[in-house]
C-alpha cells in the first residue's frame, strides 16, 4: 500500500448528507424532550431543570399535603464564604430559596415538558377552580429567571412568591448537627426582606463581609392575558469592603437586572434567550436511531452542559452546576468531578461553553491561587475548594489533581490548536511540575520516586480490615507526572520556548520510577495492588483519558490495558455510575463496541434504574444513581459530573482521535447498525461528520480548522472524494488501513463509498 491517490469526483451534497447537514433541529430535539404526562413528582431527581450558566432552577413539587410547584434556586458562586469548623470539608455552596407557585383550587391534573430546543420548561395545572399554563426560562445576558403564566377561572390573579432559605452549609443537616449546637459566630444572620424601587428583595448577609440578595416582582406580561414573574440573584463578596457596602452592591445588582428585564419585556428576553440556545445546540449533532433512550440521554447532557457553564466568567463547573439542592459536597472537587464535568467540551464540539474551564484556570494562574504556601512558583491543588479557590480542610496528598485538570486544558488546546492556549498551558504546567520536582526523591540507584500520597478514594477506605495510609509511588501521581514531563518537553519544542529546565525534565523522565504493575495489571501504588473494589479509576488514567498506554503500542501494551481494565471491573462491589462511563470509554479505545455499550448500560443499572425514559412516577424512593431526569446522586448527595461524562463515552464509539489519528466509527456496538453524527470535533481541530447504515459507513466529511496533518482510519475499503486531493494509504500499528490526506486549513473533503451523481 505504498502508493498515493488523487481523486476528483463530482459529488453533489444531496440525499442523506444534506439531511444531516441541515436537520430539523426543533423536530430532532422535540423527540428527546422530557415529558411529565401523569403528574409532577416531589423529588429533585424528577425535576425539570433550567439554567443560564450561572443561575439555575430545578422545578418540581414541594413535598407535603399542599400542592405547591417550586423552583429550587441556585447560583454557582453563591457560597458561604466561610467553612463551619469540624463540619465542612471546604467552603460550601449555600441555598437561596424557592420560587413558589400555589394554585387556589385543589389540583386535579398537572404535567410539564422540558423543551430542549428552546431551553425552557412549561406546564399545565388543572384545578377544581380553573387552570394555569406556565413556562419558564433563565435569560443568559440578564441573568433573570422568567416565569410567564396564563390562568383561567379562580386561578386568575395568581401571584408567585419566594420562600427564602437560610444560607447555611448543607453538611450541617448531612451530619445530623442541630444549629443550636453551633457557636453563632460560625453561622450567618438569617435573611430578611426589604422593598427597593418597588421590588421585593431578600437579603442574606454572610458570616464575614459578603452577602447575596434576591430581587423579584410580579407584573403584567407584554403578551396579552399573561402575567410575568421576574427574579434575579445578586452577590458581592469583596473582602476589602465592609458588609454594608457588599449588601448594597448585591441588592443593586439584583434590582437592576430585574428592572431592566421588566423594561425589555418577555418577547425581547425570549428572542435573545432562544437565539443563544439555538446557536449552541446546533453546533454538532448525534443521532442513534436504533437506541432512542441513549440518544435522548445524550441530548439532555448537551442541554445540561449549556446550562452549567459560560465562557465569560472565571467559574468552573462544580459538583452541582447552577442547580442547588441540599448536598454533603456542595463545592468543587478536583480529583475527578471537575475533569469529568468538562468531557462534553471536546469531541462534543462545545468549545465555547467549555471555555469556562480555560477562563477560570487562567484567572487562578494570574492571581497565583494555585501556589503552594512555601513555594509560590510551585502549583498544586487540594481535593476540594469553593468556586473561587478558597480552600479549607482539603487533603493535600492527591498530587495529581491539578495535573489531571491541566490535561483537560491540554485537550482544549489539541481540539482547538490555539497557540495562545498552548503558551498559557506551558506556563501553568511548568509551575505544576515544579511541585513534583520539589517533593520527589532519588534513591541510591538514581531512581526517582514520589513521596507517599493518596490514590483518590482507594487508600482512604478500610480494605480487608486494614486501614491503608499514604502509599508510595501511586500510579495516580506517577502517570500524571510522566504525562506532564512529556507534555512540557513537547510544548517546549513546538513553541520554541527554549526552556532552561529542558535537560532537567528529560533527566527526571529517564530516571522516574516505572508505573507499578503486577500480575493483575496496573497497581494502586508500588506497595498496594488493586485488591478491593473501588469506584475511582485514578490508577488507570494512563489507559483513559491520557492514552499513554494504548493498544496501538503493540501486543504487550494492549495486554496490560486489557488485564488492568478487566481486573478493575471484576471487583464490582463498589463501582459507581462513573466507573461505568470510564470503562465504556476504555473498551471503546480497544475497539470493543459491544462491551463499551454494555458498560454504558451498566451506568443506568446502578441502584436499580432500568432505563432512561422510564415513567417518572414511582421514583420517589430512588436516592442514588442516575435519576429519571438524568441528574445523578451518590451517598453524599447530588453531583453533576457522571451523566456529563457519558457524552464522551458515547462519542468514543463514534469517533476517536488520540494518537494523531482520526478513527471514524471505531467501536460500534451490534445494537447500533445505524448512526449519524455531524461536526463532532477531534484533536488537530478537525470537524468530522459521518453516516453509517446497516453496519456500513456511507460517507465521511472532514473539515480542517487548523491545517494539521490528517490521518484517517475508516472501515471504508475504497472511497471517492469530492475534490482533487492526495490521499496516501498505509497500514496502522495493528494492521488497520489508514490514510494520510492532504487537507489544508479551511478546506473540507467528502468521502463516499461510491460515486454520487
Amino acid at each position: 500500500m505504498g502508493f498515493s491517490l488523487m481523486v476528483a469526483a463530482a459529488c453533489a451534497w444531496t440525499g442523506a448528507y444534506s439531511d444531516v447537514a441541515e436537520p430539523d433541529w426543533e423536530g430532532v430535539l422535540r423527540k428527546n424532550d422530557l415529558v411529565w404526562e401523569n403528574g409532577i413528582g416531589d423529588v429533585w431527581g424528577n425535576s425539570a431543570f433550567i439554567a443560564d450558566g450561572l443561575t439555575g432552577a430545578s422545578i418540581y413539587r414541594m413535598p407535603g399535603s399542599d400542592w405547591i410547584l417550586r423552583w429550587e434556586l441556585g447560583r454557582t458562586d453563591v457560597a458561604a464564604e466561610y467553612h463551619t469548623p469540624e463540619i465542612d470539608w471546604q467552603i460550601p455552596r449555600v441555598p437561596i430559596g424557592n420560587i413558589m407557585m400555589k394554585p387556589s383550587g385543589t389540583v386535579v391534573q398537572a404535567g410539564m415538558r422540558l423543551d430542549i430546543w428552546n431551553a425552557e420548561a412549561r406546564g399545565t395545572i388543572e384545578t377544581q377552580e380553573g387552570s394555569i399554563e406556565w413556562r419558564s426560562f433563565i435569560e443568559r445576558e440578564s441573568n433573570v429567571v422568567v416565569v410567564e403564566t396564563t390562568s383561567t377561572g379562580e386561578e386568575q390573579g395568581l401571584v408567585l412568591d419566594l420562600a427564602e432559605e437560610w444560607a447555611i452549609s448543607g453538611r450541617i443537616a448531612h451530619t445530623g448537627t442541630d444549629t443550636s449546637e453551633i457557636d453563632p459566630a460560625h453561622l450567618p444572620p438569617k435573611p430578611y426582606r426589604v422593598q427597593v424601587d418597588g421590588f421585593t428583595v431578600v437579603i442574606q448577609p454572610l458570616v464575614k463581609h459578603g452577602a447575596h440578595a434576591t430581587a423579584f416582582v410580579n407584573s403584567k406580561s407584554d403578551k396579552v392575558g399573561s402575567s410575568l414573574f421576574l427574579l434575579s440573584v445578586g452577590k458581592a463578596y469583596e473582602a476589602e469592603k465592609g458588609r454594608e457596602e457588599n449588601v448594597a452592591r448585591a441588592v443593586r445588582q439584583a434590582v437592576d437586572a430585574v428592572k431592566r428585564a421588566r423594561s425589555e419585556g418577555v418577547v425581547t428576553l425570549e428572542r435573545r434567550h432562544r437565539r443563544w440556545w439555538h446557536d449552541y445546540l446546533s453546533q454538532a449533532y448525534v443521532s442513534l436511531p436504533n437506541d432512542l433512550p441513549w440518544e435522548q440521554f445524550y441530548w439532555l447532557q448537551i442541554y445540561k452542559f449549556g446550562g452549567a457553564s459560560r465562557a465569560d466568567l472565571p467559574i468552573m463547573i462544580d459538583n452541582l452546576g447552577p442547580w442547588f439542592t441540599q448536598c454533603g459536597w456542595a463545592g468543587t472537587w478536583w480529583n475527578l468531578n471537575v475533569q469529568l464535568s468538562y468531557f462534553p467540551t471536546f469531541s462534543g464540539n462545545r468549545m465555547d461553553v467549555g471555555r469556562s474551564m480555560i477562563t477560570a484556570i487562567d484567572h487562578f494562574h494570574k492571581e497565583r491561587c494555585f501556589s503552594s504556601r512555601a513555594h509560590p512558583e510551585a502549583y498544586t491543588m487540594q481535593r476540594a475548594s469553593t468556586y473561587n479557590l478558597q480552600r479549607a480542610n482539603g487533603s493535600t496528598f492527591e498530587l495529581g489533581n491539578l495535573t489531571w485538570v491541566l490535561h483537560n486544558y491540554w485537550r482544549f488546546w489539541r481540539y482547538s490548536m490555539d497557540d495562545q492556549i498552548a503558551r498559557n498551558l506551558f506556563s501553568i504546567l511548568q509551575r505544576n511540575i515544579n511541585y513534583y520536582l520539589l517533593v520527589m526523591s532519588e534513591d541510591a540507584d538514581g531512581m526517582i520516586h514520589l513521596p507517599p500520597m493518596v490514590s483518590p478514594e482507594y487508600n482512604k477506605e478500610v480494605a480487608e480490615g486494614r486501614y491503608l495510609g499514604l502509599l508510595k509511588d501511586t500510579n495516580y501521581s506517577l502517570q500524571l507526572f510522566r504525562w506532564g514531563l512529556n507534555t512540557l518537553i513537547d510544548l517546549n519544542a513546538a513553541l520554541s520556548m527554549n526552556s532552561p529546565d529542558l535537560k532537567r525534565w528529560q533527566r527526571v523522565l529517564e530516571r522516574l520510577a516505572p508505573l507499578p504493575i503486577n500480575e493483575h495489571g496496573l497497581m494502586i501504588s508500588a506497595d498496594e495492588g488493586y485488591m478491593v473494589s473501588h469506584r475511582h479509576y485514578s490508577h488507570l488514567l494512563a489507559l483513559y483519558p491520557l492514552h499513554t498506554i494504548n493498544p496501538d503500542q503493540g501486543a504487550e501494551a494492549e495486554g496490560l490495558f486489557r488485564k488492568s481494565l478487566e481486573r478493575w471491573q471484576s471487583l464490582s462491589g463498589a463501582l459507581a455510575s462513573y466507573s461505568y462511563t470510564g470503562a465504556a470509554a476504555m473498551y471503546a479505545t480497544l475497539g470493543e463496541g459491544d462491551r463499551s455499550l454494555e458498560k454504558l448500560d451498566g451506568m443506568l443499572a446502578v441502584e436499580g434504574l432500568e432505563k432512561v425514559g422510564a415513567n417518572p412516577n414511582g421514583m420517589k424512593e430512588r436516592k442514588m444513581g442516575v435519576m429519571w431526569n438524568t441528574m445523578y446522586a451518590e451517598g453524599g448527595g447530588p453531583v453533576i459530573e457522571t451523566p456529563l461524562s457519558a457524552v464522551e463515552s458515547i462519542n468514543y464509539m463514534l469517533l476517536q482521535s488520540w494518537g494523531d489519528c482520526i478513527r471514524v466509527f471505531p467501536a460500534m456496538p451490534t445494537r447500533w447498525p445505524d448512526a449519524t453524527f455531524y461536526n463532532l470535533r477531534t484533536e488537530g481541530a478537525f470537524l468530522v461528520s459521518a453516516e453509517r447504515k446497516g453496519g456500513v459507513t456511507q460517507w465521511i466529511r472532514i473539515k480542517s480548522l487548523a491545517g494539521e496533518p490528517l490521518v484517517l482510519q475508516t472501515d471504508m475499503p475504497v472511497f471517492e472524494m469530492d475534490r482533487a486531493i492526495t490521499a496516501t494509504p498505509f497500514d496502522g500499528p495493528r494492521g488497520q488501513p489508514r490514510w494520510k490526506i492532504d487537507l489544508k486549513r479551511g478546506e473540507s473533503v467528502l468521502l463516499t463509498v461510491e460515486k454520487r451523481n
